[in-house]
């Protein structure tokens, strides 16, 4: 449809995208289709929308001038495997908000996918080419009679011909979730008249079946959102995406987290990033014997049989005696021990236990983080912290791309009843840089735990930076970090 050109704005000094429609510039209807939708897409400011800055003719063609977004594409994230529920749900929402402030405007899309959906380098994602390709489809510019459009993401009304409403961007949204969730299309075939032919006439694709640790809630909200009839569908991009996120919310743990990338269990043990971190697209579940979770319960199944074995030769070697010190005293410091286990801290337990220390949770925030498990991160803050962060949606976007962290200086340096100060020098790791950060994080009590309250963390001085680190959250929400001089 068009060719993408990186530009610099001369008047302004800054990065900008050109894109030069391939379109016939001899038709005065056809330029000026493309500049009335252009214009309709530059007066949708929302910061889920790529702006729109000008438009211009040349020779060759429609050129549009638009943000430069600094990034990746849906598609590249999607190429390397299932996307975590908490990260995709966040991707998801920030669509829905464009879909549905173009909608509000009447401005359909009618090309949503993943290759339209840029997420810039903090998370932020922004839905490309919204007006853009209405004005294509209805010029033709691609081939005489073809339609716009990929077809795994096209309404069955759109591929029998019929124009389509806000419906059809719906779907188009649920088969981007399901994929996000599942690593795959949701419709798949050989050549895309086969994939076309099982939109219009086979049923809506079942979440459960790609990824069978799924809630099945989740599956039928995706199933909603895929069905032939478009009355059938939620009303809104939004309410698709709420719906599945209350879907996620109320499954399992397991189910919940079935899709995040698995992360070595004993790396904040080692005091640096773990090299053992699988590919997002090499997911461990428990069915597979190199899987941490089922080596574990393997073992605490193998330590109860061995006390009871024990306590069993026990009391048979008491010989029945009614005194009982054999069996009310011996097997006590056993069951004390397989206890206290779940309450080491930096494990991959699925929740902070009540006895954890201020450090221990501060460890535990920060681990989960690392490992996409937003919501399990998010709950172990305050709203104050919460507030400090900048929402939920501001925090798991500039989390998403931290991969690993640990901390060498990671200590308790106060403490009273109810609160305590906890200090830190961090050592992590983002997909696109190394951070270093330093200072304090504040504590409080609740009931049994721990919780996170505020952040006073800075950019570590040169002399005592880690030799690795990555961003906090709540880093910039403190002291303002001081910009790291370009190496």
């Amino acid at each position: 449809m068009a060719t993408v050109w990186l530009a610099q704005d001369e008047r302004l000094g800054r990065p900008v995208a050109v894109k030069r429609l391939h379109a016939d510039v001899s038709d005065e209807d056809l330029v000026r289709r493309f500049q009335r939708e252009a214009r309709l897409g530059a007066s949708l400011n929302h910061p889920n929308v790529v702006a729109v800055y000008d438009i211009a003719l040349d020779d060759e063609g429609v050129l549009i001038v638009m943000e430069h977004v600094d990034g990746r594409t849906l598609r590249d994230e999607v190429s390397d495997g299932p996307v975590p529920p908490e990260r995709a749900l966040g991707i998801l929402r920030g669509v829905a908000a464009a879909l549905d402030h173009a909608h509000d405007l009447g401005v359909l899309h009618r090309d949503v996918k993943p290759a339209n959906v840029l997420l810039r380098n903090d998370g932020t994602a922004k839905l490309a080419d919204l007006g853009i390709a209405t004005a294509a489809e209805q010029s033709r510019i691609t081939r005489s009679g073809s339609v716009l459009g990929t077809a795994a993401y096209m309404a069955p009304e759109r591929l029998e011909g019929r124009p389509g409403d806000r419906a059809a961007d719906v779907y188009a949204l649920a088969a981007v979730a399901f994929e996000l969730l599942s690593g795959r299309k949701a419709v798949e075939g050989t050549t895309p008249l086969e994939v076309a032919h099982r939109v219009v006439h086979g049923p809506p694709p079942d979440l459960v079946e790609a990824l069978p640790q799924a809630p099945r809630a989740a599956a039928d909200v995706l199933r909603r959102g895929l069905a032939r009839d478009p009355a059938e569908r939620p009303a809104t991009a939004g309410a698709l995406v709420a719906d599945l996120a209350g879907a996620y919310a109320a499954a399992p743990p397991a189910a919940a987290h079935a899709a995040a990338p698995p992360t070595a269990p004993t790396a904040p043990m080692k005091g640096g990033p773990s090299d053992a971190v699988l590919p997002r697209g090499r997911i461990a579940t428990s069915n597979q014997d190199g899987d941490p979770d089922r080596r574990r319960k393997l073992l605490v199944i193998a330590a109860v049989c061995a006390l009871l074995v024990a306590a069993l030769v026990i009391a048979l070697a008491s010989g029945g005696d009614d005194s009982g010190k054999p069996r009310a005293h011996k097997p006590a410091p056993a069951r004390k021990h397989t206890k206290s286990k779940p309450a080491a801290p930096a494990t991959s337990q699925p929740a902070a236990t009540p006895a954890a220390s201020p450090a221990a949770t501060v460890n535990d925030f920060y681990q989960r983080a690392a490992r996409h498990d937003y919501q399990g991160a998010w709950s172990l803050a305050t709203s104050r912290a919460q507030r400090q962060l900048g929402g939920f949606d501001s925090f798991s976007g500039s989390q998403s791309t931290l991969r690993s962290i640990s901390f060498p200086v990671l200590r308790t340096v106060s403490q009273a009843s109810d609160s305590a100060t906890v200090q830190l020098q961090s050592n992590a790791v983002h997909v696109d840089r190394t951070d270093h950060v330093c200072g304090t994080v504040g504590l409080v009590r609740s009931g049994s735990r721990w919780l996170l309250d505020s952040f006073q963390l800075d950019t570590c001085p040169t002399s005592s930076a880690p030799a690795a680190g990555s961003a906090q959250p709540g880093k910039h929400r403190g002291k303002k970090p001081k910009a790291p001089k370009p190496s």
